[in-house]
Order: structure tokens, then C-alpha cells, then sequence
């Protein structure tokens, strides 16, 4: 039986928002340090969840399947879950994590201990009252579309390197290595769903799927818009801004051009500033001299104009892929 995903797994956009934001904060921001944390976690996290995508490739039991990666809502009841696995006997969730060093969970209140291999030792919310939530919100998800499944909720170890040294009575807790046994061997309780009735029900999920959305990423960390460098950077050098030149921008360092260079810059607006912009602050965050240029920058397909010439606005059209 052929592996049947139908929906897959995109790097999450804040990655892209978080190393935007670096660029554009001075190396001796307080903040900084922080943003670069946020970073590093968010990469860890999306590399756990990839490594078990990839572990799980010949997933091939004798049992019907869908599989929804990385599923949201955001309306009405928010709900994260890294792997659905769908059945006509039950649900699966996987909750992986990627943090790496000893890890110890403890009740009462539930934390996780975090030992780093330099002995630094940290609290963190425990991922197993995460799962448990992620399963308790997915149960009223699926009772609201009368659909009467057993929902069972598993943490994920993504690597090896990762040594749970203590966890709860009762809680189970898998390695990513294990995860594909232990799906193919899993005591199935008797089928409820038809055929049909299982690809419906991937289909309604799919329906209230909406995706994630982090930004604006320096309000949300209590970063002011004047600490916030502005200006087209240079794709390649990253670290470099560009000019604006007769009907294109070249780089001050590496002297690359770049015709569609400013509609990064704008991208970057949006992930970092606010869901909207206007013409002035565009021009100013581009730093151009005439609100013409900008006019014709923001006349592109890219953006959604909304309101008359005095309060108009433009948004990021929802269709743009932001994931890289």
C-alpha cells in the first residue's frame, strides 16, 4: 500500500521571519540573543519533525491510512499537531520534539528538566501536557463533526542523543526510530469508519485546516519599529543593503543586481512590522524618494489594495509562499 499523505509538511514561516528579524537588528541589540534562541529552537523543531517524516517513508501497514502533517486551526479552538495519523479504527497523534541533552519530566507541577552536554540545566513546558492538550482538542474537534474515534496521543523523541531519564508513570514516550514499528504493530480496536467515510474525514479536517501565523514577529517581542533597520538587502550577501538604480537595485558590497530585490523588503514588512502597509511607509522603509516608485511597486499581483487613495492599504495576498 503506497504511502498516503494528504497534506505534507512546509519549513514554518517563522523560520524565515526569525532570521529576517536578525538581519535587521543591530549586533548589540538586547533582544538579540533571544531572537537567536527562538531561531535555533525552530529549526530544531522542524528538523525533528523532518527526520520522522523521512524514518516514516516506508510506512506500509496492513491497515487503511491517511496521513496530515503539521495540522493547525487557528478559529474557534487553536490546535497544533506535528503527524495525524488517520484510521478507520482510531486516530493517532504524534507530538515530536528535538531538544537535546538528559531530559527529565517531573509532576507537580509537570516540567521538563533540560541538562545541556555543558551541564547547564533549564525548566521547560512539559511536551507530554502539550500532547495531552493537543488530544483533548482534537477529540472536540472530531466529536463536532460526529465522527466517534478513539483518539490515542504519543510524544516523539526525534534523536538518539536525546535520553529521557525519568518520565511519569503511565506516560509513553517513543523514539523516532521506533516510530514506524510501532505503528505497524499497533492493536487496531475494531473499524467504525468506512473507506468512504475515512477519506471524508481527511477532507473535513482539511477543510478547517488554517495555517499558523507567528507575525508580526517585533511586536510580539516587544521590539520597537525604530530598532528595526530599514532598507533593501542584497540577496546574496544578505548582510549588505542595495541602491535603487535606473530600474533596479545593486548591492553596495558585492555590486549584484537585483530588479525584484524590494519585494523581500516588503515581505520582511509583513513578517515583521504589521499585516498591512501604506504607501509612506513603504517609501520609508525602502527608503525611496518618490511615492511614484513605490505606486508601481505596489501595483504588483503580490499585494491586495484595500480602501480609497486617502486610507488606503495594502496586505500580502495569502496565496504568496513565504516557507524558505
Amino acid at each position: 500500500m503506497a504511502t498516503i499523505i494528504i497534506k505534507y509538511r512546509k519549513k514554518p514561516a517563522k523560520i524565515a521571519g526569525y532570521e529576517a528579524l536578525l538581519k535587521r537588528l543591530s549586533i548589540y541589540h538586547p533582544k538579540r540573543e533571544v531572537i537567536e534562541d527562538l531561531l535555533k529552537s525552530a529549526n530544531a523543531g522542524y528538523g525533528g519533525e523532518e527526520r520522522l517524516d523521512q524514518l516514516m517513508k516506508y510506512f506500509d501497514p496492513d491497515y487503511p491510512y491517511l496521513i496530515i502533517q503539521d495540522y493547525s486551526i487557528s478559529s474557534n479552538i487553536e490546535l497544533q499537531v506535528d503527524t495525524i495519523l488517520l484510521t478507520q479504527s482510531c486516530v493517532i497523534l504524534l507530538e515530536v520534539k528535538n531538544i537535546s541533552g538528559r531530559l527529565r519530566f517531573t509532576i507537580n507541577p509537570s516540567t521538563l528538566h533540560q541538562t545541556t552536554a555543558s551541564g547547564v540545566e533549564r525548566g521547560l513546558k512539559s511536551p507530554l501536557v502539550q500532547m495531552e492538550m493537543a488530544k483533548w482538542k482534537f477529540e472536540k474537534l472530531v466529536n463536532s463533526l460526529d465522527v466517534a474515534l478513539p483518539i490515542h496521543a504519543f510524544l516523539v523523541i526525534a534523536y538518539p542523543n536525546q535520553i529521557v531519564e525519568d518520565s511519569p508513570p503511565g506516560s509513553v514516550i517513543w523514539s523516532a526510530d521506533e516510530v514506524m514499528i510501532r505503528l505497524q504493530n499497533f492493536n487496531m480496536p475494531p473499524k467504525i469508519l468506512s473507506i468512504d467515510e475515512l477519506h471524508k474525514l481527511g477532507q473535513q479536517l482539511l477543510s478547517l485546516y488554517s495555517e499558523f501565523n507567528p507575525f508580526p514577529l517585533a511586536p510580539k517581542n516587544n521590539i520597537a519599529p525604530n530598532e528595526i533597520s530599514k532598507g533593501v538587502f542584497c540577496p546574496d550577501c544578505k548582510s549588505s543593503k542595495m541602491n535603487k538604480i535606473k530600474r533596479t537595485w545593486m548591492c553596495q558590497s558585492c555590486r549584484v543586481t537585483n530588479p525584484e530585490a524590494h519585494h523581500q523588503a516588503i515581505q520582511e514588512w509583513f513578517m515583521l512590522m504589521k499585516p498591512s502597509i501604506t504607501v509612506a511607509e513603504c517609501k520609508d522603509f525602502l527608503e525611496l524618494e518618490f511615492p511614484s516608485t513605490v505606486r508601481r511597486i505596489l501595483k504588483n499581483p503580490l499585494y491586495k489594495k484595500v480602501g480609497d487613495n486617502k486610507t488606503r492599504k495594502y496586505y500580502l495576498d495569502m496565496q504568496v509562499d513565504i516557507h524558505k
